[in-house]
């Protein structure tokens, strides 16, 4: 679910749910380094670039972050870690891309 379409105590505890696992993606130097190349492709819209092309952030994500990742989609889409893995890999992309919204990289790209 998005972060837009919660409740805000289903925010709160989303929120709480994610942060340490957001907070290590944003301190992977591999995975920053990636989303800054793809944010500078674009300087108009950095972010909208960015989510045009989740798939392949998604992608390198999974092999840097994996764990972080699944903890992220697990609070977000209310399925659990052991389901996620288990799920078809465009099952959990479209899971991805139903669960980020501008409010969400927004809250993370603004408290950084």
């Amino acid at each position: 679910m998005k972060l837009s379409q919660m409740t805000t105590d289903q925010a709160a505890d989303t929120l709480m749910q994610i942060a340490q696992p957001v907070s290590n993606i944003m301190h992977d130097k591999t995975m920053m380094g990636a989303l800054e190349k793809l944010a500078k492709s674009n300087t108009e819209n950095p972010l909208k670039y960015i989510a045009d092309n989740l798939g392949t952030v998604t992608v390198a994500l999974l092999k840097t972050r994996r764990a972080d990742v699944y903890d992220i989609i697990s609070a977000l889409s209310g399925k659990t870690v052991q389901e996620i893995a288990a799920q078809n890999f465009m099952v959990t992309l479209a899971d991805v891309k139903d669960c980020v919204d501008g409010d969400l990289v927004n809250f993370f790209v603004s408290s950084k």
